[in-house]
């Protein structure tokens, strides 16, 4: 990730070190899971239980964050549903987008994104 140089301020990204979580310094202590998701209905129950037995066996505080990319489909609903908390865009921006829409609502230290369809898996960013 690339980061302004003046990332020591409170409230910036800290540069990202080789195969680590982003830690934002004026946040509390805990890890905050961003799953961008864009008409993901289909994969997105299965994909958040497995996030969240990862997240409930580290011992330490944790929020589920889902950002709807402006889904049409029941992704939001069904993120709610599986006890994440939901951002919705009111359309589709992309990617990145849902990225930084997640990364600045996170609520603690460490963030850690993944994907709706559990391409990339939680487990190893988080105990790796």
């Amino acid at each position: 990730m690339t980061t302004d140089p003046s990332a020591d301020a409170p409230g910036h990204l800290a540069p990202a070190h080789e195969g680590g979580p982003v830690a934002v310094s004026s946040h509390k202590q805990g890890v905050t899971v961003v799953v961008p998701a864009f008409n993901e209905e289909t994969g997105i129950g299965p994909t958040l239980a497995e996030i969240r037995g990862v997240l409930q066996g580290l011992g330490r505080p944790w929020e589920l964050l889902v950002v709807d990319d402006g889904s049409t489909d029941a992704t939001a609903e069904l993120a709610r549903e599986q006890g994440a908390e939901v951002v919705r865009l009111p359309c589709n921006r992309g990617y990145g987008a849902a990225l930084k829409a997640g990364i600045a609502r996170a609520g603690f230290d460490l963030v850690v994104i993944t994907d709706a369809d559990t391409r990339h898996k939680v487990a190893e960013a988080c105990n790796g």
